[in-house]
């Protein structure tokens, strides 16, 4: 199980993508060698970015509720 840190990283690299992907004028990007839409680009790094929050938010929860019964 990876700890709840590294989600909060994937959180944050995954905005940035998404927000620099506005920076720049392009219209496809290039993942492992495939050229995609830069929608799709944007839209797979949304669903890491919120993936990754939900999983920390639930870890830090069960970790709250494991304090608390202690």
């Amino acid at each position: 199980m990876r700890n709840k840190n590294w989600d909060l990283v994937f959180v944050i690299i995954g905005i940035l993508n998404i927000a620099f992907s506005f920076a720049g004028n392009n219209t496809i990007e290039v993942i492992f060698g495939f050229e995609i839409n830069i929608w799709t680009y944007r839209t797979i790094w949304g669903f890491i970015a919120v993936g990754s929050f939900l999983s920390y938010r639930k870890k830090k929860k069960l970790e709250s509720e494991a304090n608390d019964q202690k």
